[in-house]
């Protein structure tokens, strides 16, 4: 949180770290065109009948813009220079069908193309959020959650900006483009040539401006991305930030990532405000050219008024689409950067995955074995080594050990948040990786040391634990929960919106809502990990009493640093460096005066001394 600047690379601020294995590893660049074009092809394949309706659409519409200039002509050389009134009648309503058609038809083509626009993002967007749903837990301890949620917010949104704007736009003048070329030809070759002539130019240009801009859109995603991620951070940790008095250093550290993201998007405005310019001034060259020339055949016969006039109607509408296409090809870089950024999320495999045919896990006896299990994560010793731990049906198994033993990393494999390196886990007898995840973890009950709350009422955060309970369920479970007290006193009791992370309730109430949670689960399984670490002596009595009720007729795992709550555990597991050291319940383990023993004595010393102190604080010194 106070380290150095979490940047990329050392050159930027003198920083530097590590390669990220999601950012770095994979090719910023490695999508490609035509890998783009197919995953639009896959999305809007079943979507074709409305492709159809819009592209009819859109043949209509330019057909009718590409026939007006021709009327146009005819003004000018049957009505104008011939000095006859009697066809202007016809033309004018025939001009005027020209443009309502036009136009109805522009209409229905963009409600069209927007709506399967915004139906293709949002199939997008769902799709990144539910494959990131999939990923283990691994996935998200290794990557930045603000950089995760820019891909999902960000960058479908830059793709966004191209779906439901730039492939209209695209279909629309190329089609404009490829009749105005046919047209004109058919018109008169040699001006055709002679407004056409910039256009090698233009190509060239815009070839070489698509390949400095992309990168630079590359970097400007990534900007984006650290600007969320430090935002994300700083905000998760502001109350850390207030007390060191770091709101300074924070802000110091924000600027220099926005500073980085102004930059790179500075230099892209300059790119595309120059560049569009010089490329409008040349398309102007090939206007200029037709007016030159074709007043010259004009004047010697060899075309008429008309011809000129819908000549540079034509023109207009071969360099108008031209430029917006190169506005749109500008729209497709950005959202080819952050289509790269949305691929490596999707290609992100889970390392904990069901396989295919898995049967369900029939309803748990409850019997667990972790059978000689070693284990580490990805980076990293290992953590545990040949561990065997058996639980049966209604026991309750502590396990305890100094930090960093090896204690959460070992009840982490039940729900196969992470499977072992070796070893096998088994329910009931039966190997937890041959059944499919969501029948195992519909029976294991998590309560946790850091309980996680949602920014919802009382109410759906017990619900949350099995979505199809009644309000009467729901309430039963927050009174044998003793949680139902506290919540009558709130605002609007169980409707009551407990803020983010359950800012407004205190440790105690957040701790017994969890387990009003679990209660309603009704697991088979239950793993307390530090359930009571983190509240007060009051609250910590109401808790255990709750926990009393959530472990009856259950499998429970504790893990616990307070030795004293789990005295009455039917096994204890004491784990130093990833083994087991010893093993029994508290009597035989205190009779054995060793690890357990040790740690028992000393902390029961410490509770002592805390005990005099507090009193000594309460009562004053002796007199």
């Amino acid at each position: 949180m106070f380290g150095g600047g979490h940047r990329r690379g050392g050159g930027r601020g003198g920083h530097h770290r590590e390669p990220d294995s999601y950012e770095e590893q994979v090719e910023p660049l490695a999508i490609t065109d035509r890998r783009m074009l197919g995953w639009f092809a896959r999305y809007l394949g079943p979507h074709w009948p409305t492709l159809l309706i819009g592209l009819i659409s859109m043949l209509t519409a330019t057909g009718a813009g590409l026939y007006a200039p021709q009327i146009l002509r005819r003004v000018f050389d049957d009505v104008i220079w011939a000095r006859d009134l009697q066809p202007l009648h016809r033309l004018g309503w025939l001009l005027l069908g020209a443009f309502f058609v036009q136009q109805a038809f522009s209409a229905v083509r963009m409600n069209v193309m927007h709506r399967l626009g915004q139906r293709f993002v949002l199939e997008v967007r769902l799709r990144a959020y539910r494959h990131l749903l999939r990923q283990s837990l691994s996935f998200f301890e290794a990557r930045r959650t603000g950089d995760i949620m820019s891909r999902i917010s960000n960058d479908v949104n830059t793709v966004e900006d191209m779906v439901v704007h730039g492939v209209d736009t695209i279909i629309t003048d190329s089609l404009t483009v490829i009749g105005t070329v046919v047209i004109v030809l058919m018109m008169n070759w040699k001006l055709a040539v002679i407004g056409m002539a910039p256009l090698p130019v233009f190509l060239v240009g815009v070839t070489i401006f698509a390949r400095v801009i992309r990168p630079l859109y590359e970097r400007i995603r990534e900007e984006l991305g650290d600007i969320n991620s430090r935002l994300q951070e700083s905000l998760e940790g502001i109350q850390v930030v207030k007390a060191f008095n770091r709101e300074g250093h924070e802000y110091q550290r924000f600027e220099t990532d926005s500073t980085e993201y102004y930059r790179a998007s500075v230099k892209g405005i300059w790119l595309w405000s120059t560049f569009f310019p010089a490329m409008g001034f040349l398309t102007t060259l090939g206007l200029i050219g037709v007016i030159y020339f074709g007043a010259r055949m004009t004047v010697h016969g060899d075309a008429s008024p008309g011809q000129i006039v819908a000549f540079l109607a034509y023109m207009q509408h071969f360099y108008n689409p031209i430029r917006s296409l190169v506005r749109v090809h500008n729209v497709f870089n950005r959202a080819l950067a952050s289509l790269a950024r949305i691929f490596q999320l999707l290609d992100e495999q889970p390392e904990i995955e069901t396989r295919p045919g898995a049967p369900d896990l029939p309803r748990a006896g409850g019997r667990v074995e972790i059978d000689d299990v070693s284990f580490r994560y990805q980076t990293g010793e290992m953590v545990l080594e040949n561990v065997s731990v058996t639980a049966e049906p209604g026991e309750t198994v502590a396990i305890v050990g100094r930090s960093g033993a090896g204690k959460t990393s070992l009840v982490n494999l039940i729900p196969r948040f992470y499977d072992p390196l070796r070893g096998r886990v088994l329910i009931d007898g039966i190997d937890i990786r041959d059944v499919t995840l969501d029948s195992l973890r519909s029976q294991i009950g998590i309560v946790l040391q850091d309980t996680f709350l949602f920014n919802d009422t009382v109410r759906n955060n017990i619900r949350y634990g099995r979505l199809d309970a009644t309000d009467e369920e729901i309430e039963d479970a927050a009174r044998r929960a003793y949680a139902d007290e506290f919540i009558q006193e709130l605002p609007e009791q169980y409707e009551t919106f407990i803020g983010e992370r359950g800012v407004k309730l205190s440790g105690g109430q957040k701790q017994r809502i969890a387990i009003a949670r679990a209660l309603l689960a009704d697991p088979r399984i239950l793993i307390l990990d530090e359930a009571t670490s983190l509240v007060d002596t009051e609250a910590e009595q109401l808790i255990q009493r709750a926990l009393e009720e959530l472990r009856q007729n259950r499998t429970t795992f504790v893990i616990a640093h307070r030795l004293s709550t789990v005295r009455d555990a039917d096994k204890i597991i004491v784990i130093a460096g990833g083994q087991i050291v010893e093993e029994d319940s508290h009597e035989q383990l205190m009779a054995r005066n060793g690890v357990y023993a040790e740690m028992y004595n000393r902390q029961f010393r410490l509770e002592d001394v805390w005990h005099e102190g507090a009193d000594a604080f309460e009562h004053g010194p002796p007199r």
